[in-house]
């Protein structure tokens, strides 16, 4: 298990001696370019006996330069400590991406957190890495830096999955496509979201259809408008996780404004209201439609609910 400390509260005597091997990025996703580094920066420090740390931050730079919810992140920062903590890193460091963090000029992150901090001795980045004001700080910059001080700096290749980069910004791009195996392709695993349950409007449950519904679309990246199969773990709650359908916007029938994640959990009769749910994306089923009436969005719905039973059975048959 990693030691999680907050950069702001270590000691400068705190890494000495300790062979400090440091990846550093903000790894929203974790996705299989992120582990690729981090895999790197732990195998190295493996083999000088060194001790490999994560440096990541708790929001991306771009939102606290604009001070708004610009980019909306891939997981919760929660998850993304637990993904990496998974992968046997020694040490994962939080920094508070602060204003005055983002003018810190490049030599004054290299000196007074890189040097007198960690007490670096390899340092491991992917291609493309900025840092400091303005991003003045590059890959060429570290080498320069670092190199009268004997500290090796380790620039790992982006990774492709056929023709295509392994980044957050393809990943999110999928994302606005509604473009479930890519995202995985990409992520490595099934894309989710999580929040909590919270009361809705009820019209589900008149139309035989009751669903838990998270309000989570201003702050997470969500797969594009539309109806997906899914399954849903519930926080507390042992088990399998359970099928389910999903429907991700405004429910345009009804006229509503909010966009919201609505999900059904098949042949599911809990009250999991303010309870924790975490909803993993299967596929793509349907664009969101606006129906002329409420009973042509049952019929839809019923044949919705007939094809994610099949899919469901048959999904369990192969696992």
């Amino acid at each position: 298990m990693s030691k999680i400390l907050e950069l702001g509260k270590i000691d400068d005597k705190y890494f000495t001696g300790k062979n400090s091997v440091i990846v550093i990025g903000f790894f929203d996703g974790v996705h299989l370019g992120h582990r690729k580094i981090i895999k790197a920066c732990i195998d190295r420090a493996k083999k000088i006996k060194g001790t490999s740390t994560v440096l990541t931050f708790n929001e991306p730079p771009v939102n606290v330069i604009k001070n708004k919810m610009y980019k909306k992140l891939i997981i919760p920062y929660r998850e993304k400590i637990k993904i990496i903590d998974s992968m046997g890193i020694d040490y994962i460091i939080t920094a508070n991406f602060s204003t005055g963090f983002l003018s810190m000029e490049p030599q004054d992150f290299c000196r007074n957190i890189l040097v007198e901090k960690f007490h670096a001795v390899e340092i491991f980045t992917g291609e493309g890495f900025r840092f400091g004001f303005n991003a003045r700080g590059n890959i060429l910059f570290l080498k320069k830096f670092f190199r009268p001080l004997d500290v090796k700096i380790n620039t790992i290749a982006l990774i492709k999955v056929g023709n295509e980069v392994i980044s957050s910004t393809n990943i999110r791009k999928y994302y606005t496509r509604g473009d479930i195996g890519k995202i995985k392709r990409l992520l490595g695993r099934n894309p989710q979201i999580e929040g909590s349950v919270i009361k809705g409007a009820g019209r589900g449950k008149k139309l035989g259809f009751p669903t838990a519904n998270i309000d989570v679309c201003d702050i997470f990246i969500a797969p594009k408008d539309g109806v997906y199969l899914g399954t849903v773990g519930i926080k507390g709650r042992g088990g399998k996780p359970l099928p389910a359908l999903v429907n991700i916007g405004d429910n345009p029938t009804f006229g509503d404004s909010k966009k919201l994640v609505e999900t059904f959990i098949i042949d599911f009769k809990e009250n999991i209201y303010k309870r924790k749910i975490r909803i993993n994306f299967s596929r793509r089923l349907r664009d969101e439609i606006r129906f002329e009436s409420k009973d042509k969005l049952v019929k839809q719905l019923k044949m919705d609910l007939e094809y994610a039973r099949k899919y469901f059975q048959t999904y369990e048959n192969e696992s």
